[in-house]
């Protein structure tokens, strides 16, 4: 019994064989969709970095050029609720569009990325290492300010405001307001975007952190100081040449003197007298008497 029982077994096993080969073919309907996604994946990622950079390329064709002849100055400053920071300090200049710890923003760009349309306060904030966009703001290793905090008692905002130039006043100034307000402003969006506020050459710029006005009203932001826009001034004035004008060294005409000798001769002694002139006009004798 025990051996038709495996004799059985060993039958129905022979005839799932062909189940067996049937199971042992690669899933190639698998593998072929697996594949057209990747595919179809690579191609999407192209087209869409394509599409990016033709957009960046032709934003970045107008002015400020790449690698322009004379650079791009803006004046700028933070004002953290009604106080002024110090300038910031870096040494970095990624795209072209950077400060020296002077106030000045200092615009040449590198690459059409930071060149034309794109060469915004954004982009100058990311250079520098300083979080900007409509709700945060945070000088390199300042405080952070987020849109809400307390700011003079009350609820804070971040605003900007520019200055068509140096010599504007402080009232003449230009509120750039988020996106979706009247008046067809600039907005102080996202650092990169294309809606940010542009830089400009021989303009001022406050980026601020202050209460939020009354309705209708708009926020008392400062003015970069007066050493700012002197720098500015003086930039634009030279084309960012800095000219250096050595001392003037006194020039000296030296006088070629005469020397007259006068020998004379009494009894077994002679004597000898000689005149000298010098080049400062003195006359000197010497008497000389020899026995």
């Amino acid at each position: 019994m025990g051996k038709a029982s495996s004799s059985k077994k060993v039958a129905r096993a022979a005839g799932l064989g062909g189940s067996r080969a049937y199971g042992s073919r690669p899933p190639w309907g698998y593998y072929f969709a697996v594949l057209a996604l990747v595919v179809l994946g690579v191609v999407g990622v192209y087209n869409s970095r394509e599409y990016r950079d033709s957009k960046i390329n032709a934003a970045g064709a107008g002015h400020p050029g790449v690698n322009m002849a004379t650079p791009w100055f803006e004046g700028y400053a933070i004002d953290a609720c009604g106080k002024l920071l110090p300038p910031i300090k870096t040494t970095k200049n990624p795209f072209g569009i950077t400060t020296h710890g002077d106030g000045v923003i200092y615009i040449n760009p590198t690459t059409k990325s930071a060149a034309g349309r794109n060469a915004t306060l954004g982009k100058f904030a990311s250079a520098v290492g300083m979080l900007l966009n409509a709700s945060e703001l945070e000088v390199p290793g300042g405080r952070l300010y987020q849109t809400g905090d307390s700011c003079e008692g009350k609820p804070g905002e971040v605003f900007v405001e520019t200055w068509g130039s140096p010599a504007e006043p402080v009232q003449d100034g230009y509120l750039q307001t988020k996106e979706g307000s009247t008046g067809g402003r600039e907005d102080t969006c996202d650092p990169d975007c294309e809606s940010g506020v542009r830089l400009e050459n021989d303009q001022l710029v406050t980026i601020a952190f202050l209460p939020a006005p009354p309705k209708h009203g708009t926020p008392n932001i400062l003015q970069p100081p007066q050493s700012v826009i002197s720098k500015v001034t003086q930039l634009i004035s030279t084309g960012g040449v800095t000219t250096t004008i050595p001392p003037v060294v006194p020039t000296t005409t030296a006088k070629t003197g005469t020397t007259t000798a006068k020998t004379g001769t009494t009894g077994a002694s002679t004597t000898t007298e000689a005149t000298t002139t010098t080049s400062t006009a003195t006359t000197t004798t010497v008497k000389t008497t020899t026995t």
